[in-house]
């Protein structure tokens, strides 16, 4: 069986929300069952052949999306197997929930890309918006798993309530970038805003140009060698997540501790190139 991609019969309109789209559907009931999936736009259900034509095409089991002009919400919600290509930009909740499988989005994602993702692959070739790896709106838990991996840059409040797993944006991020984090791994390429680490407990920020001044709440370590940067690099760079800008070689970072006025021991390990 090969796979089937969709193509907005109406480009114009509200955005589609897109959730129960998922290459289960495809894997456990063919094309038919696919098809009977009824996702939202507007403020009303229709069948998933309405909205979409329907073509085989691709890689057994995947999913390929072509939005075009049309704006696709929730994306890869709640997946759990399969492949998922889009072919151009993503609305608001790429991946969201997300616990298996691989979305790829060959242009831009919009807020809360993987929100309390478990599992998993999340790939964006472009930039992503507020909230990545971050609860749902109401929610207290982020990012409990899986990886993320951002060619471009990222908005507001990455990682913020982060459990674990790994978000690389190769661009810059905003500002909060893993506020009040627990655990995980967060690496940014280049700059990013204010209010990095706030209420941090936990986890690891790697960044590879210097700060203009320490956060407040945490104490500056010092510059050490740490070995595990060079069994991360290796890991990461396989996987497309070890940022341009990082040093290709050595083991040398400053490490700044906090956020000691909630008593946490999290990290920000700034490289230093060899």
């Amino acid at each position: 069986m090969s796979g089937v991609v969709l193509t907005p019969r109406e480009p114009a309109g509200p955005p589609i929300d897109m959730t129960g789209v998922l290459p289960e559907r495809l894997a456990e009931g063919g094309r038919d069952a696919l098809a009977g999936a009824m996702p939202v736009r507007g403020r009303e259900r229709h069948r998933l052949d309405a909205l979409f034509t329907l073509q085989d095409g691709g890689p057994s089991g995947t999913l390929i999306l072509r939005p075009g002009a049309a704006v696709l919400d929730g994306v890869g919600t709640g997946m759990s197997a399969g492949d998922i290509l889009v072919e151009g930009d993503c609305g608001a909740y790429a991946g969201s929930g997300m616990s298996g499988g691989s979305l790829t989005v060959e242009g831009r994602c919009g807020a809360f890309a993987a929100a309390e993702m478990a599992g998993g692959r999340l790939r964006i070739a472009g930039d992503a918006g507020d909230f990545l790896g971050a609860p749902l709106a109401g929610g207290t838990r982020g990012m409990s798993g899986g990886s993320v991996t951002v060619a471009g840059s990222a908005g507001d409040r990455v990682g913020e309530r982060m459990r674990r797993g790994l978000i690389a944006v190769h661009g810059r991020v905003g500002s909060l970038c893993g506020a009040r984090m627990i655990a995980g791994t967060i690496v940014v390429g280049a700059g990013c805003g204010p209010g990095l680490g706030q209420a941090m407990r936990r986890g690891s920020i790697l960044l590879s140009q210097a700060l203009e001044a320490v956060p407040p709440g945490f104490v500056d370590g010092g510059m050490n060698d740490w070995l595990f940067l060079e069994l991360m690099r290796r890991e990461l760079t396989v996987g497309g997540a070890w940022p341009a800008g990082f040093p290709a070689v050595g083991t040398r970072a400053r490490r700044l501790v906090g956020d000691r006025s909630v008593g946490g021991m999290g990290e920000v390990l700034i490289l230093l190139k060899a």
